[in-house]
Formats: C-alpha cells, sequence, structure tokens
C-alpha cells in the first residue's frame, strides 16, 4: 500500500527541514508546492518583482494545486510513497485531494502539522531573512484549521521543535459535505471565469488583424480599418499606440495630441486620474468609449 504523507504549516515553521531529516534517504518521492507555485508563475511571465492581480495569483495558485495533485495522483498509481509540503491551512482544501487521492490508489494518508516555538520559529525568520516578523506569522498561523480524522487521514500528528505527538480529534463530520460543496462551487466560478478571461485574450489578438472603428476624438472622423491600417495613415491608436481600455490618445494622424483627452488629463490635473464629473458630455463620451474597449470598437454601424 503507498502513503502519502502531507507537511503543512505557517510559513519558516521547519516544514522543508523536517522532511529532509526524516524523509530525504528514504526512496519516497518528495513534492513542494512552492515549486509548483513558481511553475505557474513563470508560464503566466510573472518575474519575482512584479505586480500580479489578485485573480492572476489566485488562478496561478490554482494551476499549480491540479498540477501538484495531478503527480500526486500519477505516483500513487505506480505504487510509490510521496511526501508533500504545502500550507493546507483550510480543511475543504485538504478533503479536496483527499478524495481525488483515494478515488485513485489504496492508500494510507498522513498528516503532519508544524508547531514550532516561538524560540524556534524566530530563529528560522533570521535564518531565511523573512521580512515577517512573529507577530505577522502568529496570525498567519491562526488561519490554519488543525486537520480531523473525518476529512480522511488515517493518522494526524502535531510536531512540536521535533518533538512528534498522535493527535487524533474527535472526528466532525459534519464539516465534510459543506465543504465538498463548497469546493464544487468554486470550482466551477473558476472555470467560468477561465472562460470568460481566454475569450477576451482571444478577442484581444484578434484585434491586431481584424478591422474595427477608429474614432478620432479631436475632428470626429471616424474609420473602420485595421491596426495596421491605421498605424500607417498616422493614428494615434491601439493596439499600435497605447493600450485598449487605458487613457491615452485615440486620434487621426491630421489632428493634435494637445487637444485630446490624455492630454488634458495629463496636464491639467494635479494626479492624472480621470475623474467623471470635471468631464465634458463629449468628454465622457470618449472616456467611456476608451473605458470600454475594444468591445466599443466593434459596433455594428454602417461602413459608409
Amino acid at each position: 500500500m503507498s502513503k502519502v504523507i502531507f507537511v503543512i504549516g505557517a510559513n519558516a515553521t521547519g516544514k522543508s527541514y523536517f522532511i529532509k531529516e526524516r524523509y530525504n534517504k528514504q526512496n519516497i518521492i518528495i513534492l513542494d508546492v512552492f515549486d509548483y507555485q513558481q511553475r505557474a508563475y513563470d508560464a503566466e511571465g510573472y518575474g519575482e518583482n512584479d505586480a500580479i492581480s489578485f485573480y492572476a495569483r489566485y488562478r496561478c495558485l490554482m494551476f499549480a494545486n491540479l498540477q501538484l495533485l495531478s503527480d500526486i495522483l500519477k505516483n500513487v498509481k505506480n505504487g510509490q510513497d510521496v511526501v508533500v509540503e504545502q500550507t493546507f491551512y483550510k480543511a475543504k482544501r485538504r478533503i479536496s485531494f483527499i478524495d481525488e487521492i483515494r478515488k485513485t490508489a489504496d492508500v494510507s494518508i498522513e498528516v503532519y502539522v508544524m508547531f514550532p516555538s516561538d524560540k524556534v520559529w524566530e530563529s528560522n525568520l533570521k535564518k531565511r531573512n523573512c521580512a515577517y516578523t512573529m507577530e505577522n506569522m502568529k496570525k498567519e498561523a491562526e488561519n490554519i484549521e488543525f486537520p480531523n480524522p473525518s476529512e480522511g487521514f488515517d493518522a494526524i500528528y502535531e510536531v512540536i521543535d521535533g518533538a512528534i505527538k498522535l493527535r487524533m480529534n474527535k472526528p466532525t463530520p459534519e464539516i465534510v459535505e459543506p465543504a465538498r460543496e463548497e469546493i464544487k462551487k468554486e470550482r466551477q466560478e473558476f472555470a467560468d471565469k477561465e472562460e470568460k478571461r481566454l475569450q477576451r485574450k482571444e478577442l484581444m489578438a484578434s484585434m491586431e488583424t481584424r478591422p474595427f472603428w477608429h474614432y478620432c476624438e479631436v475632428c470626429g472622423k471616424k474609420k473602420y480599418m485595421t491596426a495596421q491600417q491605421a498605424y500607417e495613415e498616422g493614428w494615434d491608436y491601439p493596439p499600435r499606440m497605447e493600450k485598449f481600455g487605458l487613457l491615452g490618445p485615440r486620434k487621426c494622424g491630421d489632428c493634435r495630441l494637445t487637444d485630446t483627452l490624455f492630454w488634458k488629463i495629463n496636464t491639467e490635473q494635479k494626479i492624472p486620474v480621470v475623474i467623471d464629473k470635471t468631464l465634458s458630455n463629449r468628454e465622457l463620451q470618449i472616456w467611456n468609449r476608451i473605458k470600454n474597449e475594444p468591445e466599443s470598437l466593434l459596433n455594428k454601424e454602417k461602413i459608409k
């Protein structure tokens, strides 16, 4: 029978050291969720210091967990024992993994929860040159829902400064079905968002070659053409110039930059932020069209 061992806990609680000391010389596969997260960020093109939106970060973490689970399942199918370093703060996350593992193979599943003393934890933080304080770490640890046998674990241990103690709390089977329903709903919402994201990605890619309406905000000229045609005629327009949905000049090659809304906002306001109430009706129309690009440039109009 294969064995899956999860080692969980807050940052700098000694998970990696525990795994190295206990399992490194054994015939066992060691998987670290951090490696999967880094690969997910790399695949999306995010660097170490790049700003990442909440959803982009969430998407990367979701893909990392899915790939980690896939590798766990692949190994247990082959009869291989696996040790997994994870945070796994929430019961619902653990339940979702355990459900899939048990569907795949007859396995024993254990979990070790790291609870270092303040002294050891502080030492770990210093060794890692971690920017977080002990206060930050303790607040993070408060979010951990201690594993329960009802989640599907065969054994649950707490580890305090290397001392291992079996801790099988009273089963709470009432947590399982709500957790499964929550995960199911969460996955569906994620799938829906991903479908919309991919559709928009395809739309943005199509704007490189498809014709769309170009509106000159200065003289009022409008023309249905491709981005390349507009560029060759001297238009300032995405995607060749500026980005869709962001304030920038939207003008033909005959008009001046100084007459655009972009120029007004960046020269007349202390902070270059568009404030709707300061705009005229005409400027508001221009701004609303920019905010709703590229869809606002695809409206069906009679082409003369």
